[in-house]
């Protein structure tokens, strides 16, 4: 057995990547014995872990992996910082805002253009904290919404015009309560008083830049952190804080402003592309969206994709809590990361305390919208953490080759949600045969979504892994009637309607 004394680098998707970023020092001095399975990746998720390896650019097969060699890693202390107000990169110049925190300048070399709308109130990844301006009020979440009571609702299910309202609780005709969302609520909003530090650290990978706001309301200081990397068109925004115990209704955001003239919106709903207003029913919520992977506003000759791996709740154009908006629209490229809030009155706790993380990764691109590339932005985004393992683990046996692929599987506009053991998750692999390091059985079910609206061929070729067999099965892995699938060339060719889901289940043996 070759000796492979390193770090297993794995690239869940399923094209080629240029992986980069910390490493944990678990993944090189593995805790407990190696026949313990989890001896090492049970620290790894830790906020508290010493990141102390930096794994340079390397190139990981789609759906593979690549063996890294312990003294090519990086130790990840030590870079030189100062407090630069702009960074520059073959693609990008950036100004950071000293005053308010965030971008304040975003020059893009490529496309000729810049990104940050100046004339905006905030910066790009600017801090916004909203609160209800009355604080007196002895029931303020029904300045924000008012619940109806017991024969509230009119036949039409409308809450703001129920019968018999006025006159079953006293009131004149002009005092009737809106029930319900109340638009007019009174919003106050402002950005941090001050930034307290600001450095930029120089890494093999890029520029990283840090910034310490203090923001009224929070109870601690707002650490923001932009990576700015030499190579690509990746920025990555990351803050963490602390919120409170006020129970008074309050909400933090990050803002990104962007100048981009006759936006479109995007969102990605369960691997769709929804354009907010036009793909949505009559009644559906319009003043905030729930985000899948990724959101883009673009025109039709540039564009900015959002992804959003850690924080799902976007607003458009404004902040619009509360409005009820009956219909659509987008008057400037504002998206607003929508963090953390208290607003809902239900049996949630009235504060929400504890540490809050947001993460958005924007990226820039020329041409208008496009869904496979916005799928695979927000992918990359969910996937940027460096996934590393030791080799020492039991059942990490390295006979296989020092890179590849397990299996070569189709890239967007064919998505894979996921490769699952089929069956019990314990005859994934055979314990036997991995014992005697002389074959590799087994079998997994591909999940596969068509997301674009033309029907699709999408192909599963071998890789490490050979494919000796293949069917359909259901979403759930049941069996389904009719013949098994051809597997010819090492490769199994599977036909997906516009907009469906196909489920493959996978027989294979590992290559000797």
């Amino acid at each position: 057995m070759t000796d492979y004394s390193g770090v297993l680098v794995a690239n869940p998707l399923p094209w080629d990547r240029t992986v980069s970023g910390p490493v944990s020092k678990y993944a090189i001095n593995a805790r407990g014995q190696p026949d313990d399975e989890l001896s090492a990746r049970h620290w790894q998720d830790r906020a508290f872990n010493d990141n102390a390896y930096l794994l340079p650019r390397t190139e990981v097969p789609g759906n593979g992996y690549t063996v890294v060699p312990v003294d090519e890693l990086l130790s990840n202390e030590g870079w030189p910082s100062d407090e630069r107000r702009t960074v520059e990169t073959d693609a990008f110049r950036i100004t950071f805002d000293r005053e308010r925190g965030g971008i304040g300048g975003w020059w893009d070399k490529h496309l000729d253009c810049e990104w940050v709308d100046e004339t905006a109130e905030y910066p790009v990844a600017g801090v916004v904290r909203e609160r209800l301006a009355d604080e007196n009020h002895e029931a303020p979440r029904d300045q924000l919404f008012r619940a109806p009571e017991a024969g509230d609702a009119n036949p039409n299910g409308l809450w703001n015009a129920a019968p018999g309202l006025v006159e079953d609780r006293g009131l004149e005709p002009w005092e009737s309560p809106r029930l319900g969302y109340q638009p007019d609520w009174r919003a106050e909003r402002y950005g941090p008083e001050r930034v307290t530090a600001h450095r930029v650290y120089r890494t093999p990978l890029g520029y990283d830049v840090r910034q310490s706001l203090t923001v009224s309301g929070l109870d601690s200081a707002v650490d923001l952190r932009v990576f700015v990397p030499d190579e690509g068109r990746n920025v990555v925004v990351e803050a963490t804080w602390e919120e409170g115990r006020c129970t008074h209704p309050s909400s933090t955001y990050l803002a990104f402003p962007l100048s981009l003239s006759d936006p479109e919106a995007h969102v990605d709903v369960g691997g769709q592309a929804m354009r907010p207003g036009r793909d949505q029913l009559s009644g559906c919520n319009r003043d905030f969206y729930t985000v899948q992977r990724w959101t883009e506003l673009s025109n039709d000759e540039r564009g900015m994709t959002v992804g959003c791996p850690l924080n799902p709740l976007i607003q458009f154009g404004d902040f619009h809590f509360g409005k009820n908006r009956e219909e659509f629209s987008l008057d400037q490229a504002l998206v607003l990361g929508w963090v953390a809030t208290n607003y809902y009155n239900t049996n949630f706790r009235a504060h929400q305390p504890g540490v809050v993380r947001a993460r958005y990764h924007l990226r820039p691109h020329e041409g208008g919208f496009d869904e496979a590339r916005a799928h695979r932005a927000g992918a990359e985004a969910d996937h940027w953490n460096v996934f590393a393992q030791p080799l020492v683990e039991g059942g990490a046996s390295p006979k296989f080759p020092r890179s590849g692929h397990w299996f070569d599987l189709p890239e967007p506009p064919v998505l894979v949600l996921f490769v699952r053991p089929a069956g019990r998750a314990d005859a994934f692999l055979d314990p036997d045969a991995v014992a005697d390091e002389t074959t590799l059985d087994g079998q997994v079910e591909v999940g596969l979504l068509n997301a674009s609206d033309d029907a699709r061929t999408a192909t599963v070729a071998s890789g490490v892994l050979e494919i000796t067999g293949a069917r359909a099965v259901g979403v759930l892995g049941e069996e389904m009637d009719g013949p098994a699938l051809d597997v010819d060339d090492d490769c199994v060719v599977v036909d997906i309607d516009p907009r469906t889901v196909r489920v493959v289940r996978l027989t294979f043996r590992g290559r000797t």
